[in-house]
């Protein structure tokens, strides 16, 4: 099976830096890591607001970093490409030379050694060796032009989106700087030598757990900043991710084996919805491939996007089945606030889709306006909730749409039920054991208040 492959490509990372978080008291794991990660707390989703007041990346041994040879061939590509998604990429011989170099030291790695290994007997038997390099310039490092839903984009590179990142945002004649969105960046390494810059900002964590924050110090998901300068110092544009994410200490040749082993999977649909789900150490990922895609809308040549996907911890099926399966995070119940999970129906006759259904009752005082809420079930699959004001003491029934396997489903037994607003945070959760066919699980008992 080719999870076993990815989790030699972690494995067998031989330039993976050493990481530690704080502990609970505020001291560290592992004082003597190469990174100490100060994830902090949880964002709040606006650019605005900043409650992460120190860096992510509270030490990283530099040194270490500049004198290894795969890193500093892998810096010296950062400054390579053009910010604005619309500027043309032009590849000098000098930068070629860079690429080359760069190249010769991921294929010597042991990661890429093991997912060629893997791609040339089993997915592309018989790949020569000079062959699959060929295949690595093109699919990380050729410029494309991408196609997706119906526009184009032009100067794409698969090494730029991952590594390096891409700036969205309007040219403002006047010089004045603008707002715009950050898409892909998906690096441990930009981001921390940026924070060191200046130039980016970390505004927290933000996983889609059901526990209160991250519990593993080798991925982060996050919210940020990313300020764009000129070559005087001057503001271009300030730039926002609202959600995004990264491994931390896996080396640059580890990510683009694991991605190049996902690459090539996608081609041949071993992926299931453009996603790989595996187990590295102690955690379980989906990892995302994005191919590019072509103007009739099949699978390009090119890497699109890469990224890690945090799910929690978890293991392998002990039925048999050999799937990896996420345990769900303890979360902390409560069901007596502003807004509380009145009932459910998780075992409705005939077809579950669109047939079961959560009601949540304002049990407060004043409106609520539920735009951005969601419904969550125990593997934190979300349901979202139409933008609504619900009003004091009424309650609301939401069907649950099962729209994709991603989506929330109501178990029939050992359920959670939880209530997410638009910042991500826990207003309400229920757990409940085995629910009968046509039963209606009830949590909570409105008073007079209570409307059709």
């Amino acid at each position: 099976m080719s999870e076993h492959v990815y989790q030699a490509i972690w494995a067998q990372d031989d330039h993976r830096f050493s990481v530690s978080a704080r502990q609970d008291d505020g001291s560290w794991a592992n004082p003597g890591a190469d990174i100490l990660l100060d994830e902090q707390v949880k964002a709040r989703g606006s650019r605005q607001i900043d409650l992460a007041t120190n860096p992510l990346f509270h030490h990283v041994d530099f040194k270490k970093l500049e004198q290894n040879p795969l890193y500093s061939a892998f810096i010296r590509l950062l400054d390579n490409y053009a910010v604005h998604f619309r500027d043309p990429e032009l590849v000098s011989p000098a930068e070629a030379a860079e690429i080359e170099n760069f190249l010769d030291l991921v294929l010597a790695s042991r990661p890429m050694q093991i997912a060629y290994d893997h791609i040339s007997n089993t997915l592309v038997p018989d790949l020569p060796q000079d062959q699959f390099r060929r295949d690595l310039e093109l699919i990380w490092f050729k410029v494309y032009t991408n196609y997706y839903r119906g526009k184009s984009t032009h100067f794409c590179t698969g090494f730029e989106h991952v590594f390096v990142g891409e700036g969205k945002y309007a040219k403002n004649a006047n010089g004045a700087a603008e707002k715009g969105k950050i898409s892909g960046y998906h690096s441990w390494v930009k981001f921390a030598l940026d924070e060191l810059g200046g130039r980016v900002d970390y505004l927290g964590y933000k996983y889609d757990l059901g526990g209160p924050g991250p519990d593993n110090p080798h991925v982060v998901t996050l919210q940020m900043l990313w300020n764009h300068m000129d070559m005087h110092g001057n503001l271009v544009a300030e730039l926002f991710k609202k959600k995004g994410g990264f491994f931390v200490g896996c080396s640059p040749a580890c990510e683009m084996a694991l991605a190049t082993l996902a690459y090539y999977e996608g081609h041949l649909g071993l992926l299931t919805n453009q996603k790989k789900r595996v187990k590295l150490g102690d955690g379980v990922y989906d990892l995302v491939m994005y191919h590019a895609t072509t103007q009739d809308g099949g699978l390009g040549k090119h890497i699109r996007s890469f990224f890690p996907v945090y799910l929690g911890e978890g293991g392998v099926d002990g039925g048999g089945s050999g799937d990896i399966v996420v345990k769900p995070r303890p979360v902390r119940l409560q069901n007596n606030g502003e807004l509380r999970i009145r009932a459910a129906l998780p075992n409705p006759p005939g077809e579950d889709q669109g047939a079961e259904w959560v009601e949540i009752w304002n049990a407060s005082g004043s409106d609520i306006a539920l735009q951005g809420f969601e419904l969550r079930d125990k593997m934190s699959r979300p349901q979202p909730i139409a933008d609504t004001t619900l009003k004091a003491g009424q309650t609301l029934k939401v069907a649950v749409t099962r729209q994709t396997a991603e989506h929330m489903q109501v178990s029939n037994r050992r359920g959670l039920i939880s209530l997410h607003d638009e910042a991500g945070d826990m207003r309400a959760a229920v757990s409940y054991g085995r629910a009968s066919e046509k039963q209606i699980l009830v949590f909570a008992e409105p008073g007079s208040a209570e409307a059709d």
